[in-house]
């Protein structure tokens, strides 16, 4: 079954702002630019909780390791549109 781009882009959103309704963030609302650790002031381990969910709500490993490692060291920052198309692409590949 081929999960669109715009579902799973929603999903996400939603996701987002269930975990950071309750911090005091100064932003208009979660965007595709909208940056984990500079714009939701994302720790460790939020993208760690971020990740167990997706993989529980999508029902499936997505190999997350992919996205967070790039020349064998964690990316600094992730934008929810990398992560939408990440996740696309491994619902669909």
């Amino acid at each position: 079954m081929q999960v669109t781009e715009t579902n799973i882009h929603s999903t996400i959103i939603n996701i987002l702002q269930d975990m950071t309704q309750e911090w005091e963030l100064e932003l208009d609302g979660i965007t595709g630019n909208t940056k984990l650790v500079e714009d939701l002031s994302f720790a460790s381990v939020d993208i760690i909780h971020l990740v167990v969910t997706l993989e529980e709500h999508f029902k499936q490993k997505l190999g997350f390791d992919q996205l967070l490692m790039r020349g064998g060291r964690y990316v600094d920052d992730l934008s929810v549109g990398e992560i939408v198309t990440f996740v696309t692409q491994k619902l669909n590949g």
